[in-house]
């Protein structure tokens, strides 16, 4: 793959356009903030239509209609896995060391921070299945590596748009991610043990946005959209097996 280049196809648009789509389901939440019905609404915008159906569905049911590899093409793949499980466990235990010989207060573990630590990791399934595979490799297709991660690390960035505001930081965040995937091209190098590390600290310590997720509702969320992509993804096998046998 090249650094630059200028490619643009419909897969472009359809990356874009779920891009676009999770950052304005983000930005909506914001609406209902401080309202009788925020909760309720923060679900139904975040964590079904963004992360269940447009951040985890839509990609998937794209990539196996429209890509001979299926999850390869998202870095799912057992290529260079075991170097980077290693380079995973290697580089979390480095950044989670900065951050403990950094911080101003001892870190103290209770049930809502398990409720929260949760949520945070069946996110993740999110943005990596949507923003780090899917967006990522077609804009990677279309501009090239350079403007893949950039454009990655943007989106990424404003989808946090309606639970945690803090753009650049964000940006950066997903410039350090993104750039760390491309050494080994599987998606394993930077989930669960790196991306959790930074996501977890981020969230719990080093920001507010944390707060309104310790506890069992969001707790009890994050096992239903667990259950309801394990689903998802058991149904479309079976479905993916029983048209390959029609077609022999």
């Amino acid at each position: 793959m090249k650094l630059l280049k200028f490619k643009p196809d419909k897969t472009t648009v359809t990356a874009f356009a779920i891009g676009i789509a999770i950052i304005v389901l983000s930005f909506a939440m914001t609406l209902f903030d401080g309202s009788e019905i925020e909760t309720v609404m923060h679900i139904v915008f975040r964590d079904f239509l963004m992360i269940f159906v447009m951040g985890f569905c839509l990609p998937i049911l794209y990539v196996r209609r429209n890509e001979p590899t299926k999850y390869e093409v998202l870095g799912f793949t057992k290529r260079k896995l075991k170097i980077s499980l290693i380079l995973n466990v290697l580089f979390s235990v480095l950044l989670l060391a900065q951050f403990v010989f950094s911080a101003d207060a001892p870190i103290s573990i209770s049930i809502n921070i398990i409720f929260a630590i949760t949520y945070i990791f069946v996110a993740g399934i999110f943005e990596m299945i949507c923003i780090y595979g899917f967006i990522r490799h077609y804009l990677e297709r279309a501009f090239g590596i350079i403007p893949a991660i950039l454009l990655t690390a943007l989106i990424y960035s404003f989808h946090h748009a309606g639970f945690q505001p803090e753009f650049l930081e964000l940006f950066f965040v997903g410039i350090l991610y993104c750039s760390v995937f491309y050494i080994t091209r599987n998606i394993f190098i930077i989930f669960p043990f790196f991306w959790g590390v930074g996501a977890v600290w981020d969230v719990l310590v080093d920001s507010t946005a944390g707060q309104s997720i310790q506890n069992v509702t969001s707790f009890i969320v994050a096992v239903g959209l667990l259950i309801a992509m394990l689903l998802f993804v058991l149904v479309k096998g079976k479905d993916y097996g029983r048209k390959n046998k029609i077609k022999e």
